[in-house]
């Protein structure tokens, strides 16, 4: 039997029309939400950070601004032989396992690809067929004491979400809700997933109604609410959840905005923009930092990936892999997550980012450069 929903309106005052949340027991929500007005972030580079940067030779080229100035790592993240051919369709993911140091990539037609040794070596991961069935379009994860971390997954292609351990041997399968505002699996087509704890998860439906909907790891099963929709955002394309504030972060991607959701409270915080024609598809954290890669820049120029501090709510650099560091196939920035190794005076930090349309994988390293 199907749950029955509730519909609860939250009024927004500039399209003076309703962002939904449907659910069969839900408390009323509180605050408004804007959908179509948002605070610009500023951009005001920095000058110190928290990390001491390797010195950076004169006659490599570098992007950013300020202390947070990026390399090419061109020898890092080799992709397997064996998936050379699927390289150009890809359109997927980054997600770190930092305990193991271990980097995922989802690459549509053969599932995962695993990078360690410092992203010097690299492997195809044999597990559950279910992962190189579609598209591993969006991820997370998270650790568990004494166990292998767990994976959640959204498959944007068969409309469906996974879940596994990191062997990725066995996975759960998750199909569409049948539920709210859905009435056909072909309305669902998720594209991302967070998780909030190990038995707690948020979907975003990006490519299909567009709406937002938590579920737990145990059962494998949606709760019955749904957040958001096409008022929220035309395409909600990432969900990332910031365990030290407990928000959850919408990437609205056509709208170029950041939008912050109080998970306890069922409370709208705030909208932020990113400069114009920026198209944001994923957030990934780092202490008060978050990386905003873009499918493409202001005036349609290749995607850039924005370093924000969310403490000061500004853009404190600008990385753009194609134009400056001769990712000649990087047009499209489709995710991107921090990689952080090492600890005290020899941790060092580096980016990995998937492109699409041509797809690709790459590497950046945090050097200290003169402007």
């Amino acid at each position: 039997m199907k749950p029955t929903c509730k519909i609860i309106a939250i009024t927004t005052v500039v399209l003076n029309a309703a962002s939904l949340i449907f659910a069969h027991d839900a408390a009323p929500t509180r605050g408004v939400l804007e959908t179509t007005k948002a605070t610009p972030m500023k951009i005001e580079a920095e000058t110190k950070g928290a990390v001491k940067a390797p010195l950076l030779g004169a006659a490599q080229p570098v992007s950013g601004q300020g202390y947070w100035k990026f390399t090419a790592a061109t020898n890092l993240v080799p992709v397997p032989a064996d998936a050379h051919a699927n390289v150009k369709g890809a359109h997927g993911t980054i997600i770190i396992d930092s305990e193991h140091d271990t980097v995922y990539w989802g690459l549509q037609g053969v599932g995962w690809i695993g990078f360690s040794n410092k992203l010097a070596n690299s492997w195809i991961v044999k597990g559950d067929p279910m992962f190189s069935h579609g598209n591993l379009h969006g991820a997370d994860l998270i650790h568990r004491r004494g166990k292998l971390p767990l994976v959640a997954v959204a498959d944007n292609v068969a409309g469906q979400v996974y879940l596994s351990d990191t062997s990725f041997q066995t996975a759960q399968k998750l199909d569409w809700p049948q539920a709210g505002p859905y009435h056909d699996k072909k309305e669902f087509h998720p594209t991302d997933v967070a998780f909030v704890d190990p038995k707690n998860i948020f979907v975003t439906d990006g490519y299909g109604a567009a709406f937002i909907m938590p579920a737990t790891t145990e059962p494998f099963a949606y709760t019955g609410t749904f957040l958001g929709g096409k008022d929220l955002s035309k395409t909600p394309h990432g969900v990332t959840y910031s365990p030290s504030d407990k928000t959850l972060i919408v990437s609205a991607r056509p709208e170029g905005q950041i939008k912050r959701w109080l998970v306890n409270k069922k409370e709208w915080l705030e909208t932020l923009g990113l400069p114009a024609g920026s198209t944001v598809c994923d957030v990934d954290l780092w202490g008060d930092y978050a990386l905003a890669p873009c499918l493409d820049g202001p005036d349609k120029k290749p995607g850039p990936i924005y370093i924000l501090n969310l403490k000061t709510k500004t853009i404190v650099s600008i990385i753009r892999p194609k134009e400056d560091l001769h990712f000649t196939e990087a047009q499209h920035i489709h995710d991107a997550a921090w990689y952080v190794t090492g600890k005290g005076s020899k941790q060092q930090v580096y980016i990995v980012f998937t492109n699409w349309n041509p797809g690709g994988v790459g590497a950046l390293q945090l050097v200290s450069a003169a402007d």
